[in-house]
């Protein structure tokens, strides 16, 4: 995942630069021409931007919600990292007594899955459910009234620059995420079922991988069509 969010990352700061960098271009131009930065203008765009933050924060939800739900399905080291337990060592004053170090863990519980002592803190599978929920699903109704607001405006006038920009950076975001993250949950899901190694310590958990890509592919899908769309309305 560490992966995954660095490449979002740069692909975010790449598009924002070239952005930026396009409205210069456009700007430069057509200086001579009239560009309308209105009211109404500037709502397409708060409506837009809005749109897209709450469906990518939705996506977000929606992933640790699935890798949550994941875990409590196909256990908890296919979701997330465990780690092993310490040795507590106990001491007498006098030092005469020999008590043997007993394992314990900092600020986990200590449980045994699959036969061996780990540490793992079952609160994160509830808080990843609870915090996936409500997170997916309060992005999701303000996704659907902005959207919904939109369809309303656009129904008197459209921005077609606008509305190209917006379908065609999503898509960009959502096939960079699907295209990365099925070839790594495919060779996670892999190892973690065929070549699982000795100690669970040492899984690479795929639940998060696989979660991102169950979520970004239809996403993916939805913006090339819709992009594919716009292309045909524009060569009309």
């Amino acid at each position: 995942m560490g992966i995954i969010y660095f490449i979002l990352m740069t692909l975010f700061s790449l598009l924002f630069t070239a952005g930026i960098i396009y409205l210069i271009v456009y700007l430069v131009r057509n200086k001579d021409k009239k560009i309308d930065f209105g009211v109404n203008t500037l709502l397409h765009i708060y409506l837009y931007i809005i749109s897209f933050v709450t469906l990518a924060i939705a996506t977000v939800g929606a992933v640790i919600f699935l890798n949550a739900a994941a875990s409590y399905k196909f256990g908890i080291p296919f979701s997330y990292q465990v780690e092993l337990p310490y040795a507590e060592t106990k001491w007498t004053p006098d030092e005469i007594t020999d008590i043997p170090a007993e394992p314990t863990c900092y600020e986990a519980e200590l449980m045994t899955i699959e036969g061996e002592e780990v540490c793992f803190d079952t609160a994160k599978q509830k808080k990843g459910l609870v915090n996936g929920a409500t997170l997916t699903i309060s992005m999701l109704i303000l996704f659907t009234i902005h959207r919904i607001t939109l369809l309303f405006l656009e129904k008197k006038k459209t921005i077609p620059w606008l509305k190209k920009a917006y379908s065609f950076i999503s898509l960009i975001i959502y096939s960079v995420l699907s295209i990365v993250s099925i070839p790594f949950s495919i060779y996670l899901l892999i190892n973690y079922f065929y070549f699982k190694p000795d100690s669970i310590v040492r899984i690479e958990a795929p639940g998060s991988v696989l979660a991102l890509a169950i979520v970004s592919i239809p996403l993916w899908i939805t913006f090339l069509i819709l992009t594919l769309r716009l292309r045909k309305q524009t060569e009309k």
